[in-house]
């Protein structure tokens, strides 16, 4: 049976709780907060996959070849565009090693990156477009000094509902 997954680096616990002491500051703003077990930054995009062996296989090969990096986050906003924001989420800076891991991800998996660039982040939480419109705030610009340790890439399963995605790590592999 095929499962919705994607590869993905997990936000640490120790950052996690960082993230929560900031949420508290917006809890006014109608939208869905994604828990800390689903936080994470996206390296390969969910696809539809029946041989899950095969993936945690290519998954251990290549994170042999990658080491612990620091992933730093600066800014929390609206995004993905001010047109049609739907999330807030938090932009990262790119780096040589996430971008070396990222496109060795891609070639492993034979998935062709989007034409656009890779712009490094994750999502805090999500809402409808046009809610956006009853908002109380309609500019997010904090500035952060996050700093997540990425230890490890995850093979993370996504189960779909009406009240929003839940994933599931089924393969961690450290660095």
């Amino acid at each position: 049976m095929k499962k919705r997954i994607f590869i993905a680096i997990p936000i640490s616990a120790s950052l996690q709780e960082r993230i929560l002491k900031w949420e508290k500051g917006f809890k006014f703003l109608p939208v869905r907060w994604l828990s800390g077990k689903n936080l994470h930054l996206t390296i390969v995009p969910p696809w539809y996959e029946d041989d899950i062996e095969g993936s945690r296989d290519k998954l251990r090969d290549l994170a042999g070849k990658f080491r612990q990096m620091d992933l730093n986050f600066t800014q929390v906003e609206f995004g993905p565009t001010m047109r049609q924001p739907r999330l807030i989420w938090v932009r990262g800076e790119v780096n040589k090693e996430l971008i070396a891991l990222k496109e060795a991800v891609d070639r492993a998996f034979k998935k062709n990156s989007p034409k656009r660039q890779f712009i490094p982040h994750f999502t805090l939480a999500r809402f409808r477009s046009e809610d956006f419109v009853d908002f109380k705030i309609k500019e997010l610009d904090e500035t952060v000094f996050w700093i997540n340790k990425a230890s490890s890439i995850v093979i993370m399963q996504a189960h779909l509902s009406p009240k929003g995605a839940d994933y599931e790590i089924i393969e961690a592999i450290n660095l």
